[in-house]
Formats: structure tokens, sequence, C-alpha cells
């Protein structure tokens, strides 16, 4: 990857690490309980079990924008680590693990992303509907006393990317734990 952007949450969870890695390893069942999107689908391609090699198709709604991407598992070792990198644009990798602590375990996923400047300006974007600083920094590079300035701003761009994402990924931890803490139905 290029520019790479990373963020990463946990969380600790009152279930057996076997129960937690069944639930994030199957992201059919994953991304229904992620609170900042709307799934639309999200399919298995070529069957059960989920083992390396398996690829998923993604589509959600994540405010207006409608999103789809395919991933594949490039790392599966059960009940302990499930790793995915997608296939198609933006490339990202995600790196799941879940460890045995006293009381149950400790879900934890690291994502990695490549960060274009398009993509950042899209995460910026996507709260926002009036032009804004981004429309700014588009002309910048019109004028060459400027271009610090601009790199400038991408770095913070950046930071704040990775803080945003880091927030709504410990969300989506969060929703997971709660779910099996509570043992409702499974999705």
């Amino acid at each position: 990857m290029a520019d790479r952007l990373s963020f990463s949450a946990s969380v600790d969870i009152r279930a057996e690490a076997e129960e937690v890695f069944r639930l994030v390893s199957d992201l059919r069942r994953k991304a229904v309980l992620n609170p900042g999107i709307r799934v639309i689908r999200v399919e298995l391609e070529g069957g059960e079990p989920v083992r390396e090699g398996s690829v998923f198709y993604h589509r959600f709604q994540r405010g207006q924008r409608v999103m789809e991407y395919r991933t594949r598992c490039v790392r599966c070792v059960p009940p302990r680590l499930f790793e995915s990198r997608s296939e198609t644009d933006p490339v990202f990798e995600v790196c799941v693990t879940v460890t045995p602590v006293p009381g149950g375990c400790r879900l934890a996923q690291e994502e990695t992303v490549e960060a274009r400047p398009e993509l950042l300006d899209a995460l910026e974007n996507s709260e926002r509907g009036a032009p804004t600083f981004l429309d700014v920094l588009r002309l910048l590079p019109l004028f060459p006393a400027s271009r610090p300035l601009a790199a400038e701003f991408r770095v913070h761009q950046r930071e704040r990317a990775a803080r945003r994402l880091g927030v709504e990924l410990r969300a989506w931890l969060e929703a997971i734990r709660d779910h099996l803490e509570r043992r409702g139905p499974v999705p």
C-alpha cells in the first residue's frame, strides 16, 4: 500500500473465545452489528466453513453513500486470528484477534487502508453537504507558495480520519460485545 492510514480498537467480552471467533470471522453476521452502516448484502462465496481463501461480497449504505467491495480471508487461525484484505478499491486490510483473558476474551481489530486524498475527502464530506475547507484545499496546488500548507492540511486530515474511524470501530466492537454478553439471537 502507498500512503497508509491505520486505526484500531479492542474490547473485553464475557464470552468464550470460540464463540466470539465464530461471530467475527463470519462477516455476514459481524456486519449487521455495525451501528454505523445499513447492510444491504454480505455474501460468502463458496460456502461454509469460513477459511483462508473465503471471499465475501459486501454492499452497505453509510450516510447517503452506497459502498460495494470484495474481501478475501488471507489468514484464519481459529479461534484466535482472522485477517482479510480487500480485492477492490480502496485497498484495505483487517486483522482481528481474539485473546483469552480472565473472565472471557479480548476482541481486537486493526484496520489499515490506502489513504489517498479522495478517500480522506470522502470521509470528511460524509457528514457534510455544504462546501467546506476541502473545496479551498483543492485549489491550493494552483498556487505554488500554498503547496506546503496543503501538505500540512493532509497530515491533519489523516489524523482526524484515524481518530474518527477508531471511534467508529470501537462502537462496532462494543455492539458485538453487547450482543454476545446478552446472548441475543445470532444474526
